[in-house]
């Protein structure tokens, strides 16, 4: 009975348009962003990935700072930056030298519906390393939990984080080909406060940086300034303070790859449990949670209707604080389901109890559980 109305609602809740906003509410939020949104921690800190923020600056100044950052000697190079068109010859030519005279940079490019936006064919150096850059998984503004490694489609196609943790040698092909070929939750440690980052101009004005030397330093937009209403390349993460009803994106893109590049560096990687092991624990927890639910209500049912929401919350604070500990021990579990059912179950007695006696007084049928 428990399962039946459950499908019912899950039916109604993903079919009627008139809960659409609900079902969006839902979808942009998982119990687990608690423990993302909490988990701002400057002691996890990763040295070895640097942050520059580019602002606006023009093409001279790129080629500047490449040059700059390459004589620091840095493990790799990420400029999540497309340069879609040319423009002045003097600073195109500039920023062309820049790119191919270093070899270890990676470069972006995205997909965009059917189609592929890359730098302008005169930017594109041959032999040079390029990973894709989209992040959405799941549609627009939708927030970013998971990340997909490498894309076996039509050709194999690297990421830009994977491409620079093979470039700064964290992993290597084999590593990728077997573990990121399927969409992965990204194990956030933080925003852009937990790494190092400079501004463009510090960077140009610096005779010597100790920390870029071996390090991996990504080049990229990090605001220009007031940062809460600066929404470009901003997206929706679980480090969002905001659990539910998120109106501002809160994370850079560059950001966000640093993050996965992180979680590759460590190769902390987190193991979501399947679909089937997940909705076999809700079967069973929600069917021994009903089990002894009925011994308490067939003992004393004044007992059970006074406790029965205390039992509800109980069985929701235990499964959400294992949850959480299953992703501190990196293993990532949908709790929803597991949560929910018990819940239900717990509910649908007393409606089982009233079809007990109308099928007994109607068709002299009985429960050998009531």
């Amino acid at each position: 009975m428990t399962f039946l109305v459950a499908g019912f609602l899950y039916y109604a809740f993903v079919n009627l348009s008139v809960l659409d906003p609900f079902e969006k509410a839902f979808k942009d939020f998982k119990f687990t962003d608690i423990f993302y949104s909490k988990r701002i921690n400057k002691t996890q800190r990763n040295d070895k990935i640097i942050l520059v923020n580019i602002k606006h600056a023009d093409r001279f100044q790129l080629a500047e700072l490449i040059n700059k950052i390459n004589s620091f000697e840095p493990s790799a190079i990420g400029l999540d930056i497309i340069f879609q068109e040319r423009r002045l010859e003097f600073t195109d030519s500039i920023l062309q030298a820049a790119l191919s005279s270093n070899k270890k940079i990676v470069t972006a490019y995205y997909h965009e519906k059917d189609s592929i936006v890359n730098n302008h064919s005169y930017f594109q150096i041959k032999g040079e390393t390029k990973g894709y850059i989209n992040l959405n998984l799941e549609g627009q503004n939708s927030v970013i939990r998971d990340f997909l490694g490498v894309k076996e489609q039509n050709d194999q196609e690297f990421a830009f984080a994977t491409q620079l943790a093979l470039k700064a040698g964290f992993i290597d092909e084999d590593y990728a080909l077997k573990e990121l070929t399927k969409p992965i939750p990204i194990n956030y440690i933080g925003n852009k406060d937990v790494f190092l980052n400079f501004e463009i101009e510090e960077v140009l004005n610096s005779e010597q940086i100790p920390a870029f030397k071996n390090a991996v330093i990504i080049l990229g937009y990090l605001g220009e300034g007031d940062e809460k209403y600066d929404i470009e390349d901003k997206h929706f993460t679980p480090l969002n303070a905001e659990w539910v009803g998120r109106a501002v994106p809160d994370t850079f893109g560059v950001v966000i790859h640093a993050n996965i590049l992180n979680m590759l560096s460590k190769q902390s990687l987190i193991y979501r449990v399947s679909k089937f092991t997940t909705y076999l624990l809700a079967f069973i927890i929600c069917f021994f949670t009903i089990f002894f639910s009925m011994k308490l209500y067939v003992k004393n049912s004044f007992v059970f209707d006074v406790s029965e929401k205390i039992i509800q919350l109980l069985i929701s604070v235990l499964l959400l604080y294992l949850a959480l500990l299953l992703l501190q021990a990196n293993i990532y579990l949908s709790v929803v389901p597991i949560i929910l059912l018990p819940i239900l179950g717990v509910e649908m007695i007393d409606y089982y109890e009233h079809l007990v006696k109308y099928l007994n007084n109607k068709f002299n049928w009985e429960s050998h559980l009531l």
